[in-house]
């Protein structure tokens, strides 16, 4: 079996974990609480791209605009497309991280740290040096943050719960959200 066989088996995890990050999103006022205590607010933006991976002639539906185009794109869910791609803004406390998530790769299309504060008066190499270790830690802040989601998703995913409670659900919430 060779990369692009094993990749297409393995790429309805990242698919399935946006369509649920967008359920919870939507179902729980953008809150979704980890395993910490703490509260992660999770918005998909302005982008958001469909398609049916597994069709030999793929069918795909970009949604550009506020909101993501939220009817349309729950209508495709609702006809078997799955979530490619989507741009999404995830807050906590007082930093918020915008990025492109690629499902089939599972990678960052783009990623946004909130912004630095600008270097003091003091030395130049010590400001410049200041900048980078906090763009660093915003970076990884918003990584662990991601982490953290795929954590609560493939722990929920792997447990009797997925297909007792949370397909289900899904399943009703894209039903009745795009009726």
């Amino acid at each position: 079996m060779d990369f692009l066989d094993i990749l297409k088996k393995k790429a309805f995890l990242g698919r399935e974990f946006l369509t649920w990050l967008w359920f919870k999103s939507d179902a729980a006022a953008n809150i979704i609480q980890l395993p910490d205590g703490n509260a992660v607010e999770v918005f998909f933006l302005d982008r958001m791209i469909l398609d049916l991976f597994d069709m030999e002639t793929p069918q795909t539906v970009a949604l550009k605009g506020e909101q993501s185009g939220l009817r349309e794109g729950l209508s495709a869910l609702r006809e078997g497309k799955k979530i490619e791609e989507a741009r999404l803004a995830v807050r906590t406390g007082d930093n918020e991280f915008t990025m492109t998530l690629k499902a089939t790769w599972f990678s960052f299309g783009g990623f946004k740290t909130p912004p630095i504060m600008p270097a003091g008066d003091g030395e130049e190499d010590e400001g410049t040096e200041g900048a980078f270790l906090e763009k660093a830690y915003l970076i990884e802040e918003g990584m662990d943050i991601v982490d953290a989601l795929l954590h609560v998703f493939l722990k929920l995913r792997l447990s009797p719960a997925w297909e007792a409670e949370e397909l289900p659900e899904i399943r009703r919430w894209i039903a009745v959200s795009s009726s």
